[in-house]
């Protein structure tokens, strides 16, 4: 694995709805393909990446990330509840920041057991809350 930090930052209004998003999730799937960020599909140019009225495989960002691993690498990224224990080495937790804000870090598998391992925000301080995690898997 190469160590990607991220190069974009959310930035919020006041009342806490999202102007513009980071790319924590660009730079974790870049980390574990060992790509550049830049080489990574910028899936913040698609709406509805909060919307959670659709689902999840459903959603455009989603389908355009898939495309381009099943061209460039021939694997697919998956959506996994917590509940769900996988055999990847290392997964995409998602959940909420110490700031209090959506992110993403890389978590490494240990037997079901899931420990923070790389946090692409120069914070460093992974995840307070963890909601869901994805995969990176052969097709």
């Amino acid at each position: 694995m190469k160590l990607v930090n991220q190069t974009k930052f959310s930035l919020f209004y006041a009342d806490g709805s999202r102007l513009n998003y980071g790319n924590c999730l660009i730079a974790c799937v870049a980390s574990i393909l060992e790509e550049r960020i830049d080489e990574v599909p910028n899936v913040y140019t698609f709406y509805g990446l909060d919307d959670n009225s659709i689902p999840m495989e459903d959603k455009y960002w989603f389908k355009t990330l898939n495309t381009w691993l099943k061209l460039k690498h021939n694997k697919m990224f998956h959506h996994n509840d917590l509940d769900v224990i996988s055999n990847v080495e290392y997964v995409i937790m998602r959940g909420l920041s110490m700031r209090g804000k959506p992110h993403c870090c890389i978590y490494k598998n240990n037997n079901g057991y899931y420990s923070p391992y790389f946090d692409p925000h120069p914070t460093s301080q992974y995840l307070s809350e963890t909601h869901y995690y994805f995969t990176i898997e052969n097709d």
